[in-house]
């Protein structure tokens, strides 16, 4: 039998292998010799047909060569296997020929199609045939797996663990993906890929969790080998106290009254290793005994591809963990999407992922064909959706990850297996290393400290300038040739710190990414989600809703919302005169004119003053105060102390508010820019001239959406529903509105201040809030994140972010109107208003000049009719002229006492003076 291939002998199994009595035993073996006879006679006709004149042996599917290549007589295999399928490939002439093993634990058709075709690309492609299960007690059931090999020479084959395709594969060198437990009885073999671990790799996860939790006492339940070699492991560890309860058909019944034993007993922990309806009756006899409180722990092994239904006992709130095949969609080679992935399509994706590896990295050696087939086995190493894969030359995992599921991921879903979840691995000497209570695979692992592999990253964008754009000036040779920006300097330096390879390409639908009640995430975190890229490349602001489905960096840059408006035309007006004092001011220096003249006018006559026409004449203290406010040249001063003392305080009062005006009116008269009225967001909801929004779904309109700061729930109002065309849907169509006036665009201050930074006619309102920090987005819990992000604090530490940032956000640049201006003349518009305070005062004068002089003439006649009255003698011109003075110009004392000297020095001065009687006739 050696010389035939079959190394199956009765010494190999063991009772606890077989599971049956030791009679069965005797007849396992025997049964097992007779059909190594016969299959020792097919082999060798096979290999006989097989060999060619220079006696050696030719390989069924030419795997050195080309492997799996669709035969030529195709017509004649689709009438023997009419599920041989071909897929639809623009290569049809390299698809791989993979035979699917019939079995329940298999995926669906549809579902294999569905992985071979993520797998496929431009370089190979996959179809599939479906072959017969075949009964293991049938002697001729290995002469029908060899027949079936030999008639559609497959390139691989998938499936559960099958003894005749086993023995057929080893002789017919096609290799064999087993994705189930193979028995410890059947010869390992480098054709046999076991992506599926035994039941010593599960029962030395049992004892590390059972150590790990400080557990004396335990009780299993078991119904299979893997439970039975469960129990023997943890039977000979002297601190652990165990008992097993075997669960058959025929205990069902009695399985109730064992728990209630194991209850008396005060047994607090439990293991269950049971078939799917086996574990279903007993976690129902449980729930019924109310034993899943505390302080019960179950531990529910499940050694195969059927998933446990638990959403029936969650609420519950049973302390339960599942332990089982690691199970991870975020590795760096699971192409299946978060709510798509099960241990079925798990373990058959890393299958057909595994070939495909194989194919691209298989030998040419001068050696034997067993040899080249071991060490393309041992070269085989990826990050899959059920672990780390590497592989002994036997086909054997040399490290095997098992999954840790607690009961409240399976309320919550595949969405929040990170949350619930951890991960045992058997290679670590260090129990504390074997187990991570909360870590996913892809947060404990990194493929030889290489966490990006061997595939380039695929990195998917957005155009926003000046963080990615087209590049401008392509004839440089640094830098992207196609695109420039923040984010791609910073990707550079990246690549220049990491030594990563990636990909690059634009999103589809132009979007970042926002959830829609009908369809779900869009943009690119559609993207992330459903593993068609490994980051995204834009500005991100972090939220707790993206961060539910993507993960991001540390921020590389801090960002705040700000508004923008059209600056207001420039304006000179003209009274730009009054400008350089506010209304308050020139109202208190008229307060300060009335207050000093009364004072002034009060102390004198007080005191007697020499001048009488301050001391005597009210309105000429206000005349003087007036005069010397405006630095007129006025003849007489006060002489009374006090009077001198108002007068001083008067004169340094004008000369400090004469050199503040003179200062600030070359600035006021030279420009002013219109005010819009805004100082900052808030100002917006208490006004109606602008138009406000921001873009429609938005992080930002978000932040309106559900803040709950008055002024800014108030600005939601006014843009959602009562002026709903007010948002805009991209940045560049808000920027647009803008130029054409009346609208105020709300967005991120960065991208504001770089729009405005090239645009002179725009400005920004008031100061940045809702301040937050920008990162990168990339795929949940992939393995690269941290690298990613201490890739950016060391560049924060080297100052290259700083530098990046001046270099793309530069400060706005437009001509200073302040420093023309210095070389500008006045033009007549700008000292129009002095010209129209001389006018003014011209027509004011004319306008009392001629109501005094009516007035004046209806007092002379109204005076004239009172003096015919009296004397009936008409006056002389010469009394009349000296009536009219007395009656107008003579002061009011001159009449009581003589006329002094001061008097006469005022009269000298007097415009009338010097006017004698003949002037009025």
């Amino acid at each position: 039998m050696d010389k035939c291939g079959l190394f199956l002998s009765c010494r190999n199994r063991s009772p606890v292998d077989l599971n049956v009595g030791r009679m069965e035993q005797v007849f396992s073996c025997v049964r097992v010799c007779v059909y190594s006879v016969v299959l020792c006679v097919l082999v060798s006709t096979a290999r006989a047909v097989t060999t060619d004149s220079a006696g050696l042996v030719t390989p069924l599917t030419q795997y050195d060569s080309i492997p799996g290549l669709r035969p030529d007589n195709d017509e004649e295999v689709k009438l023997a296997y009419p599920d041989y399928d071909r897929l639809s490939t623009d290569r049809p002439d390299v698809a791989h020929v993979l035979g699917i093993i019939e079995s329940p634990l298999n995926p669906l058709p549809n579902d294999t199609r569905h992985i071979m075709n993520k797998i496929g690309d431009d370089n190979i492609s996959f179809t599939s045939v479906d072959l017969e299960q075949l009964d293991p007690d049938d002697v001729t059931s290995v002469k029908k797996a060899l027949k079936s090999l030999r008639t559609i020479k497959p390139a691989a084959l998938i499936g559960p663990y099958s003894w005749p395709y086993a023995v057929a594969s080893e002789h017919a060198r096609v290799p064999y993906f087993l994705t189930s437990m193979m028995p410890a009885s059947q010869n390992v073999s480098s054709f046999h890929i076991q992506l599926f671990p035994n039941s010593t790799v599960f029962a030395q996860a049992t004892e590390d969790m059972t150590r790990f939790y400080n557990f004396h006492s335990v009780a299993v339940f078991y119904d299979s080998p893997t439970g039975t070699s469960i129990l023997e492991r943890l039977a000979q560890k002297s601190w652990l106290l165990v008992t097993g309860v075997h669960v058959t058909n025929t205990t069902l019944p009695t399985l109730r009254e064992q728990l209630k034993t194991l209850r008396g007993k005060f047994f607090t922990v439990f293991t269950a290793v049971l078939n799917p309806d086996h574990m279903r009756y007993l976690l129902d006899q449980v729930l019924s005994l109310s034993m899943f409180s505390p302080p019960n722990k179950w531990l529910l092994v499940n050694e195969g591809l059927q998933e446990y239904s638990l959403e029936k006992y969650v609420d519950s709130h049973a302390n339960m963990t599942v332990l089982r095949l690691m199970m991870d969609y975020n590795s760096n080679f699971c192409s299946l999407e978060s709510d798509y992935i099960n241990l079925r399509r798990a373990v058959f994706h890393d299958a057909v992922r595994l070939y495909e590896r194989m194919y691209s990295n298989r030998t040419r050696t001068n050696g034997t064909e067993k040899f080249n087939m071991r060490q393309t086995v041992r070269n085989l190493e990826l990050d899959g959706c059920t672990g780390h894969l590497i592989f002994s030359r036997n086909g054997q995992r040399t490290e095997s990850f098992l999954q840790m599921m607690t009961l409240d991921g399976y309320k919550s879903g595949l969405t929040s297996y990170d949350k619930h979840t951890g991960t045992w691995r058997s290679e670590p000497k260090d129990i504390k290393h074997r187990v991570e209570p909360s870590k996913s695979f892809s947060a404990v692992f990194q493929m030889s400290e290489n966490v990006f592999g061997d595939d380039p990253l695929r990195i998917s964008f957005i155009v926003e300038t000046p963080f990615i754009g087209n590049r401008s000036n392509k004839s440089l040779d640094n830098g992207h040739p196609l695109y420039e920006g923040l984010l791609i300097d910073i990707l550079l330096e990246m690549v220049n710190i990491l030594g990563f390879k990636y990909t690059i390409k634009h999103v589809g639908d132009n979007k970042y990414g926002s959830y829609k009640n009908a369809t779900g995430w869009t943009g690119m975190i559609r993207e992330l989600i459903d593993n068609k890229a490994d980051i995204a490349l834009a500005p991100w602001q972090m939220t707790t809703e993206r961060a539910e489905v993507v993960d991001f960096t540390k921020p590389f840059m801090t960002k705040g919302t700000t508004v923008v408006v059209k600056r207001p035309e420039q304006r000179v007006g003209k009274y730009q005169f009054l400008l350089p004092l506010s209304t308050i001011v020139w109202s208190a220096i008229f307060v300060a004119f009335v207050g000093t003249s009364l004072m002034l006018f009060a102390v004198s006559r007080v005191n007697s003053d020499r001048q009488a026409k301050y001391t005597h004449n009210l309105r000429e203290s206000f005349w003087y105060i007036w005069g010397t406010l405006l630095r007129g040249s006025l003849s007489g001063s006060p002489h009374a102390i006090s009077s001198r003392i108002i007068s001083s305080a008067w004169w340094f009062f004008c000369l400090i508010l004469s050199s503040i005006y003179t200062a600030n009116l070359a600035a006021f008269l030279t420009i002013t820019i219109g005010d819009v009225g805004i100082n900052s967001a808030a100002d917006l909801a208490s006004q109606t001239e602008y138009v406000y929004g921001t873009v429609e779904g938005s992080q930002t309109a978000k932040f309106f959406q559900y803040t709950s700061m008055r002024h800014y729930a108030a600005m939601w109002a006014h843009m959602s529903t009562l002026t709903p065309n007010s948002m805009s849907r991209t940045t560049q169509i808000g920027i647009e509105r803008v130029k054409k006036g009346k609208y105020a665009f709300i967005w991120d201050s960065p991208y504001i201040r770089n729009v405005i930074s090239n645009e002179c006619d725009l400005m920004e309102i008031g100061s940045p809030f809702d301040l937050k920090g920008y990162g990168l987005a990339y795929r949940k819990n992939a393995p690269f994140g941290e690298k990613l992000s201490m890739a950016i604090l060391k560049m924060q530490d080297d100052g290259l972010l700083y530098k990046m940032e001046r270099k793309w956000f530069r400060p706005q640049v437009c001509p200073s109107h302040q420093q023309s201006a210095k070389t500008q003349s006045l033009d007549l518009e700008t000292v129009a208003g002095m010209y129209l305070v001389i006018c003014g005062g011209a027509v004011m004068s004319m306008l009392l000049c001629f109501l005094q002089y009516c007035y004046g003439h209806f007092r002379r006649k109204r005076k004239l009719r009172a003096t015919k009255g009296k004397n009936q003698e008409p006056l002389t011109t010469q009394e009349l002229g000296s009536e009219f003075k007395r009656s107008n110009f003579a002061s009011p004392l001159s009449e009581s006492r003589d006329v002094n000297q001061d008097e006469i020095t005022y009269a000298n001065h007097s415009p009338l003076h010097y006017r004698t009687s003949a002037d009025w006739t």
